[in-house]
């Protein structure tokens, strides 16, 4: 019995889907979110590139050495840093990236907190600051395209042999 290339790639289309589909289902249910690292504040833990995922957390299960991300007050920007003090009367943490010398100039308000460290990956990132350059955009629509193509053949390939 021959194996035909587009079964495999249908195959293989079909479950990668299926992991995406259940991935962002976890993601949506588990109310994650997940960020681009964009420098190595908290190098050797996370590096440039990779991709962090991070939970809701009630302030008052926060504790000195989680990882959270948060809000830049007053911007749209994020940042992943390490708690090194809890200020539970002011509703506030401390934070530093693990690779620098000194603490952040301002405390985090628990307003601003997004969530504790879930789990990250190496790399991931990198796609999406490639996903904002015009050249990348144009790489995803033509792998869409052969996508499609791959699956109409092996649909007319189907009716053919019927």
């Amino acid at each position: 019995m021959r194996v035909s290339v587009l079964r495999i790639l249908r195959n293989v289309f079909l479950i990668a889907a299926s992991v995406v589909i259940l991935f962002v289902g976890t993601m949506l249910v588990s109310g994650a979110k997940a960020f681009a690292v964009e420098s190595d504040s908290m190098a050797p833990r996370l590096h440039r590139g990779d991709v962090v995922f991070v939970r809701p957390t009630a302030f008052e299960k926060l504790a000195e050495g989680d990882v959270i991300s948060a809000h830049f007050p007053k911007t749209d920007g994020v940042f992943t840093h390490r708690i090194v003090a809890v200020d539970a009367a002011n509703r506030q943490v401390i934070t530093r990236g693990d690779s620098n010398l000194s603490d952040d100039p301002m405390p985090t308000d628990a307003s601003h907190v997004i969530g504790k460290l879930w789990f990250s990956l190496p790399y991931l990132g990198f796609l999406s600051f490639s996903l904002y350059g015009k050249y990348m955009i144009y790489v995803l629509m033509a792998a869409a395209l052969v996508l499609v193509a791959v699956h109409m053949a092996g649909s007319l390939r189907r009716k053919t042999d019927s």
